[in-house]
């Protein structure tokens, strides 16, 4: 009996498992809003872009942390954006508003590594959006740290 009802457990998970797989890569980030190209990335499309690695301190690590990803600048320049606003969206819902401007002043990154390992959601990933804080010290602020989004899913341009 109990070998049966393993057995229809295995069939049914995988059942499962084949029907969420399509062969798409999965989308991690959306970049939508005023755009001339709205953009889905995945995991492997965000890896395609230049990456940019960073050391830096925050105030949600004990030590400093090395942080990988895409210059936010590059992503959004995927999508030719028309806006003056970023709005941040993470899994939770968290929502924060970004002036497109930092994009191009600083390097701000789409980190998908922490410590040259990708994030998982647990980790504050896949995505985390980080500033380089330890290179400009006028970033050591909480208006700047609150910009950090993290668990990172949609950007809205406004």
């Amino acid at each position: 009996m109990l070998r049966h009802l393993l057995l229809v457990l295995f069939v049914m998970l995988t059942g499962l498992a084949h029907a969420a797989d399509t062969g798409k890569p999965k989308v991690i980030l959306n970049v939508v809003g005023k755009v001339t190209t709205p953009q889905a990335f995945s995991l492997a499309e965000l890896d395609k872009l230049p990456q940019k690695k960073m050391t830096v301190s925050t105030p949600w690590y004990p030590e400093p942390q090395t942080f990988e990803g895409p210059l936010l600048r590059d992503v959004l320049q995927l999508a030719k954006l028309k806006g003056d606003t970023l709005k941040l969206q993470a899994l939770n819902d968290y929502t924060i508003d970004v002036p497109a401007a930092d994009s191009q002043q600083y390097d701000v990154i789409v980190a998908s590594r922490l410590n040259g390992k990708t994030m998982s959601i647990r980790e504050k990933g896949p995505l985390f959006i980080m500033y380089p804080f330890d290179q400009h010290e006028k970033l050591r602020k909480t208006e700047y740290y609150r910009r950090c989004a993290w668990q990172l899913k949609q950007i809205i341009v406004e």
